[in-house]
């Protein structure tokens, strides 16, 4: 929900474009543009609906999944960013002691796993070749991204490979992607965790083949709050968020976007019952925010409100920069899993 707000209020300045001091010039087609170029990197992506599909049934074995790869899928928005940062900040207690874990059993490492039809799920193949010697390898098969099915016969379109490069002062894996010879994701993804305090984080680059995506993202957390920092950078600019969560649910946040010599800013500060910010362009001031979470107002700087059609042609925008943020928040997911609670 905060992201989404925050997405929708930033976008209000679309209808804002009328103060004398430069708020005129702003152009809401290349801010789309921008957002949507980032979008492609993740729409039509083979490699994600593959993973999307074959995710679930990759393991080690009966009993050990393989890093969680099921919450590869970008079209999983039923947990926000906000709901991921209350869990992290409340699971932190339970952390254990600082120091790198063995993420493989020795016995695995450079060894490859098939899909097994009759199991529906992946099975050790003790003579294929090619797999990393400090990881494991996932061969994946078209699949059927409509129906979320495996397409029979099986047909081998490329493989995801788990490499443990961990140090001692941080837990992580290097996740690469190849579908058709064609590297479509590559990012590492650490967890590190002091008494007080843990980070998970992921840097890499996600690809439709055609647009490329990078992303640096890191949450982290303390016994009393919670914190992210996302930033994802495409052909035409860049989208940034920071948010803080307090003890008191008390959400503090800075959306950002930058792009064609133009920064777009929206600072909120969302309590339990109030909400309160504003949106800069530019620097200029040209929409003030206030009400409460389930009925905020948006002011121009003049004191006059926008009308119901404005805001509801921000919607559409609202939900690109929503469904960004839900499939960047699944790119920690092997670092949540390094320390059992992904």
């Amino acid at each position: 929900m905060i992201r989404k707000f925050a997405a929708l209020t930033l976008l209000t300045v679309l209808a804002a474009c009328s103060d004398s001091t430069g708020p005129e010039n702003y152009d809401p087609v290349a801010t789309t543009s921008m957002a949507e170029n980032i979008l492609a990197a993740l729409s039509g992506n083979p490699a994600l609906a593959s993973l999307a599909v074959l995710g679930p049934a990759m393991q080690l074995s009966v009993a050990q999944p393989a890093l969680a790869l099921a919450p590869f899928d970008p079209t999983d928005g039923s947990v926000t960013t906000a709901d991921r940062m209350r869990t992290y900040r409340d699971l932190l207690p339970s952390f254990g002691a600082t120091g790198s874990l063995a993420l493989f059993p020795v016995d695995l490492l450079g060894k490859t796993f098939v899909y097994d039809t009759d199991l529906s799920r992946y099975a050790l193949d003790s003579t294929a070749t090619g797999a990393p010697a400090d990881g494991i390898r996932f061969i994946l098969y078209a699949v059927d991204p409509v129906a979320g099915q495996v397409v029979l016969p099986l047909n081998p379109v490329g493989h995801v490979d788990i490499i443990d490069v961990s140090s001692p002062s941080a837990d992580a894996v290097q996740i690469v992607v190849v579908v058709n010879d064609i590297t479509y994701l590559d990012y590492t993804a650490s967890a590190a965790q002091g008494t007080t305090s843990a980070t998970l984080s992921a840097q890499g680059y996600l690809s439709n083949g055609t647009d490329q995506v990078d992303f640096d993202l890191t949450l982290t957390g303390t016994l009393s709050q919670a914190g992210l920092d996302y930033q994802v950078t495409g052909t035409d600019g860049t989208v940034h968020l920071v948010a803080t969560l307090g003890s008191n649910n008390t959400v503090n946040a800075t959306l950002t976007l930058q792009g064609s010599g133009e920064t777009i800013a929206l600072t909120l500060a969302i309590g339990p019952s109030t909400i309160s910010g504003q949106i800069t362009y530019n620097g200029d001031v040209v929409v003030t925010v206030a009400g409460t979470p389930d009925s905020p107002t948006f002011t121009r700087p003049d004191g006059t409100a926008l009308t119901q059609a404005e805001i509801n042609a921000l919607l559409a925008f609202g939900n690109i920069i929503e469904t960004l943020f839900d499939a960047f928040d699944n790119l920690l997911a092997p670092a949540l899993v390094v320390f059992a609670i992904g």
